[in-house]
């Protein structure tokens, strides 16, 4: 059994959760100020239609943006609950240990490369 320094991975998960805090924030923002803007029209007769259909596509957007975002602070406080149950670096599927490469590149995987092929059924 390897020993990971779960201190620097503890380090670099907090302030990648901050970090995407600050664009989920960003996000969430922009989205209530462009729906604010949008209620101050007394009537769309006058707007072009791809107007419209530009406003909704980048509202979809920014909330598919959204989406992503909070599923990656979900992963990352998973990984945060795993440094705190002793279990940071074990592959949630197999329990085989995550190799560092992996964790160093995404610290927040709860999978293994092969169990994470297996769940995205590549």
């Amino acid at each position: 059994m390897r020993t990971l320094n779960v201190d620097k991975y503890r380090k670099i998960l907090d302030k990648e959760r901050a970090r995407i805090h600050d664009e989920i924030e960003l996000i969430e923002h922009q989205i209530s100020f462009d729906e604010g803007e949008g209620q101050s029209e007394l009537a769309d007769y006058d707007n072009h239609p791809g107007d419209s259909g530009t406003e909704t596509f980048e509202k979809e957007k920014d909330l598919a943006i959204l989406d992503n975002w909070r599923n990656e602070v979900g992963k990352i406080d998973e990984a945060i609950g795993k440094i705190a149950r002793n279990t940071y670096g074990e592959c949630d599927r197999c329990g085989r240990e995550i190799p560092i490469g992996r964790l160093d590149a995404r610290p927040w995987a709860l999978y293994c490369v092969e169990c994470q092929d297996i769940i995205e059924g590549s």
